[in-house]
């Protein structure tokens, strides 16, 4: 079998499972009980296989729609971020504003993530996600309604 979880494989399982009914068929629909039991059992089988496959298929195709989703909101804040001091802000007429983003994260895997102040200590942010460390000097906030005036 090809692998799981692709459409080659329930092909091949509705494959099985149309031979069989072929098998029923050809036989004039007049075989022992035990050959129409293992006849029945290996459709089942077929079936209960197709099925899997196909449960399989849309948790794939699921994963794949949450990655186009991911990658279309990345390209749509890539034109409106921009690098500021060690770190990475949402634009407002071509100036950054709001909570910084840690530039490791946005730059290696186009994630978000806010820097957040460390534990007693404000000289100090943190990401929340790779852990690198930031001068807070270097990623201030930056308030949207000072870049009106």
């Amino acid at each position: 079998m090809a692998g799981h979880g692709k459409v080659s494989s329930v092909l091949d399982c509705l494959q099985g499972a149309l031979e069989i009914a072929r098998l029923f068929r050809a036989s004039g629909y007049v075989l022992d009980k035990s050959e129409m039991k293992r006849l029945l059992a290996e459709l089942v089988g077929s079936i209960s296989e197709a099925k899997m496959e196909l449960s399989i298929l849309q948790g794939n195709v699921e994963d794949k729609d949450a990655e186009l989703i991911r990658l279309n909101e990345v390209l749509t804040y890539r034109g409106n971020m921009r690098r500021r001091g060690d770190a990475y802000y949402r634009t407002l007429d071509g100036k950054p504003y709001g909570q910084p983003y840690c530039s490791y994260c946005w730059e290696k895997d186009s994630q978000q993530y806010h820097l957040h102040n460390r534990i007693l200590s404000k000289e100090v942010r943190v990401c929340p996600h790779c852990k690198n460390e930031f001068q807070a000097a270097r990623t201030p906030y930056f308030e949207a309604d000072k870049l009106a005036v």
